[in-house]
């Protein structure tokens, strides 16, 4: 049986073509060549659900308790991030500015 060529998953990935300092080259699945500048995301360590916080990681999905208190909440976080490899999953973010 053939597959129409493009329909999997891999082909809607990103491809990385090169980066330079913070400068990233990439192209989408069409041959689309785009440039890009690498910022940091906020540096929020809490999200919110109704009266609680709770404290949560990026890097490996690790989620705190939900506690009424944010400073508690962002404490637990802090804890968390110096104990935390760091080698979870890599989350990328892209905003289109046509």
């Amino acid at each position: 049986m053939n597959y129409p060529v493009g329909k999997g998953k891999e082909s809607r990935r990103p491809l990385f073509r090169g980066r330079k300092g913070n400068t990233l080259q990439v192209s989408d699945s069409h041959g689309h060549q785009s440039t890009t500048e690498l910022v940091p995301l906020e540096d929020d360590l809490t999200k919110e659900d109704g009266n609680f916080a709770f404290g949560y990681c990026t890097s490996c999905d690790w989620t705190g308790r939900a506690r009424r208190s944010r400073d508690k909440a962002r404490q637990e976080a802090r804890e968390h991030r110096a104990a935390c490899a760091g080698q979870g999953k890599v989350m990328l973010g892209a905003t289109d500015h046509r």
